[in-house]
């Protein structure tokens, strides 16, 4: 499935109109790993547009380039390269862009890629998609202070800040990489981390107060419903990392986060630990991940998706 580093270098380096996609509902990496992408490519005096059908998460609006992220009208475009990105669908409503694209590339690190890019680069042992990229600017040599900060946050984000099983030797000695260039790596941490408004301080505090727990503390569930964020003035995009709360109680050994989208939509987080796999459970929704952090969507009412989810906790754990 791997193409090489050669030929997406090939591909960028023949094309001035490129366009990067990044998921639906982009997280830190997501966004991270396409930002470094646009300005390394801006730099290089391409003609670069970052697209993306969810709206960037107040939280991640401090990133360089963020304001130029936007929804493409009628796009068609020399390049496509999604990142971060498991499968297609992931694209959200920017997928009949990227399909309309010449040539595509798609770059990801999750164990469930699909590929459907004509170019795939896909390493699922690397922590976060951003260590993929760094490695390509590096052999690009186009890195620079701005895109070594980009990197770093979306390594951090999708790293748990290094506290994820996923994260390697590798993922250590990419960041002390991009810290060498001179970034201020302890306010990276806190802005794309650790920082958090008071909105969702209440909406964390409120669903966690409704956690539920199953088979002695080993299967732990939240459920974020549409009265929650009216409530606090949040969305489903303040829920992210909530979910860490679950995970790290001692007993529990997977954790799921169901937050309502829409009527009768649920988007659903998982997180595990040790060799309990999360995937196991996101493929039956037709979703997917990694063996600790997977997700999906399903439709329905909410206790009837919850006594699923118990019931299929049941036969990973």
């Amino acid at each position: 499935m791997n193409d090489t580093f050669e030929r997406v270098i090939q591909a960028i380096d023949g094309a001035n109109d490129i366009a990067l996609f990044c998921h639906t509902n982009p997280d830190g990496d997501a966004l991270g790993s396409m930002l470094a992408l646009y300005r390394a490519l801006k730099n290089m005096g391409k003609d670069v547009r970052a697209y993306c059908d969810s709206p960037v998460p107040d939280k991640y609006r401090i990133l360089a380039g963020s304001e130029d992220i936007s929804f493409p009208q009628k796009a068609t475009h020399r390049l496509a390269i999604a990142v971060d990105c498991a499968d297609i669908d992931r694209l959200g409503q920017c997928r009949k862009s990227y399909l309309n694209a010449k040539q595509r590339i798609a770059i990801d690190h999750h164990g469930t890629f699909t590929a459907f890019g004509e170019l795939n680069y896909v390493d699922a042992t690397a922590s976060a998609c951003a260590e993929i990229v760094y490695q390509l600017l590096k052999r690009m040599d186009l890195m620079d202070k701005t895109v070594a900060e980009l990197l770093f946050g979306a390594i951090v984000t999708d790293s748990g800040c290094f506290a994820f099983s996923n994260t390697t030797k590798r993922t250590h000695l990419i960041a002390c990489a991009l810290m060498d260039m001179g970034i201020d790596a302890s306010d990276i941490i806190y802005n794309v981390y650790r920082s958090e408004n008071i909105r969702k301080f209440k909406l964390k505090n409120a669903v966690l107060s409704r956690a539920r727990f199953f088979e002695d503390g080993r299967i732990a569930i939240i459920l974020f419903t549409k009265q929650d964020f009216e409530h606090t003035g949040t969305d489903s995009a303040d829920t992210e990392g909530i979910i860490s709360e679950l995970a790290d109680i001692d007993t529990v050994q997977i954790a799921f986060s169901v937050a309502e989208v829409g009527e009768q939509s649920y988007k659903i987080s998982i997180r595990s630990k040790g060799a309990v796999d999360s995937t196991a459970v996101a493929k039956t929704f037709g979703g997917g991940g990694h063996v600790n952090a997977a997700g999906c969507r399903a439709n329905g009412f909410a206790e009837d998706i919850i006594d699923k989810l118990v019931f299929l906790a049941k036969t990973v754990i």
